[in-house]
């Protein structure tokens, strides 16, 4: 992947600033949490730099705490902007009010936090890896079965596409409990954006420290799933997250919560001159409709059209559906939002009977580089799916000098929202049509 990509703002500014927390709390009675300072010691993952000759590098709490966004997930709490939002909102300190910290730090009930847990340390390992009582002691034994044995214990396999996608979601997307709303994004909180394959190489690698080696140790410890399959499994995840949101905001007796919806369906350049040809939205919704936040379900609509054209066309007839009950009809968005639900839920089960293969990316990658000429990226929303998705199903391809420079082009077409041009966007995608092949 170009370097370029790494540093997009639009991109980073997602990863750092939307974090949400994750419970990490399991079925039944909840093990305790036992602190990242219980992952810090210099024989664990504490150690200053990487170790050599060892399964891991044993330095990740070092990394975590000093290149990890999600390490200052509380203390960005503390800063003036985040001192503002809550002033607008009424919420009282920032760093003291549920509704912050239900995104912003570990949120664990007091009878589950052990003796090193500290709320203010953000996001730390067990936010993502479970809540590690019962797995923490012997998860560093080098016998076989250790990991079963820790996964049996509260361990996630977050090598497993669903199992990522389940915790990250929840998080970056957005869940009942969980969620940046309109009033947040109003007061200045930035607007959520999220992929799965891309976050997860972001945070794999923030600041230039690797948090773990993608080598062939790793490999044979913990199977390597393709960027592909991560990603489309992610797209699956995030589309149920906004299904569901849907539901439930625009089922409410007043106004719905306005996040179900595409920020750009409201939030655009209103300086078009009069003369300017009204532009058909790809979507085909009526003019001044609110369109859903549907751009992570479209591209996957859009990608699964390339091998299962019927399955795509019966969700994008479930979008439709959900889309045109959010607008005219909220008795009819349940029913709809849980139709379209499980048609997502089968493509899910679906892709793990079934992963992608490479013999599937060519396909995948042109119909999403043809669509935009169909005018199916209108907006900064979809065009940044587009994109992401794009890096994804490149990840293997041969290393390409010009590929490179039109992905750094492409990237550099979402430097900012308020700017975005979708014929300049879809020019720099057109090109590459032709230099974007993975190779056989």
């Amino acid at each position: 992947m170009p370097a370029k990509f790494f540093r997009s703002h639009a991109l980073l500014a997602g990863l750092a600033l939307g974090l949400l927390a994750y419970s990490g709390l399991g079925n039944g009675a909840p093990a305790r949490h036992q602190g990242v300072a219980t992952c810090a010691s210099t024989t664990c993952h504490g150690a200053a730099r990487p170790l050599a000759g060892t399964a891991v590098q044993q330095n990740e709490y070092v990394t975590w705490s000093e290149f990890d966004p999600h390490a200052g997930a509380f203390r960005t709490l503390t800063d003036e902007r985040s001192t503002t939002i809550a002033l607008r909102l009424g919420l009282g300190a920032a760093d003291q009010a549920p509704a912050c910290l239900a995104c912003h730090s570990e949120v664990v009930a007091p009878a589950q936090r052990g003796p090193k847990f500290q709320p203010d340390d953000g996001i730390g390992c067990e936010a993502c890896h479970g809540a590690a009582e019962n797995w923490l002691a012997g998860h560093d034994d080098r016998t076989a079965g250790t990991r079963a044995d820790s996964l049996r214990n509260g361990l996630r396999a977050l090598n497993e596409p669903a199992v990522r996608a389940e915790v990250c979601t929840d998080c970056h997307v957005g869940s009942n409990d969980r969620l940046a709303t309109h009033a947040m994004m109003a007061a200045g909180h930035p607007r959520l954006s999220f992929e799965l394959d891309t976050f997860s190489e972001l945070w794999r690698t923030s600041g230039g420290r690797e948090h773990f080696r993608r080598d062939a140790d790793y490999a044979a410890r913990t199977p390597l799933v393709g960027g592909a399959q991560v990603w489309l499994t992610g797209l699956v995840k995030a589309s149920l997250a906004s299904v569901d949101q849907v539901q439930a905001s625009v089922g409410r007796r007043g106004l719905p919560e306005f996040t179900a919806f595409n920020c750009y369906s409201c939030h655009r350049n209103m300086g078009r001159s009069n003369n300017d040809a009204p532009r058909v939205l790809f979507s085909g919704d009526a003019p001044g409709a609110l369109r859903l936040n549907d751009s992570a379900l479209r591209l996957l609509v859009t990608a699964v059209t390339a091998q299962e054209p019927q399955r795509a066309a019966r969700l994008l007839r479930g979008l439709k559906e959900l889309q045109r009950a959010a607008n005219e009809d909220r008795i009819a968005v349940t029913p709809a939002a849980a139709a379209l639900r499980r048609q997502l839920e089968s493509l899910g089960s679906a892709l793990v009977v079934s992963p992608v293969r490479a013999a599937d990316h060519p396909a995948m990658l042109t119909a999403i580089l043809r669509a935009s000429e169909a005018g199916a990226y209108p907006d900064y929303a979809s065009a940044e799916q587009a994109a992401m998705g794009v890096v994804a199903l490149l990840a293997d391809a041969d290393g390409n000098p010009r590929r490179d420079a039109d992905l750094d082009a492409v990237f550099g077409a979402l430097d900012n929202d308020a700017a975005f041009d979708e014929a300049r966007f879809a020019r720099m995608l057109g090109r590459l049509d032709e230099v974007g092949k993975p190779r056989k």
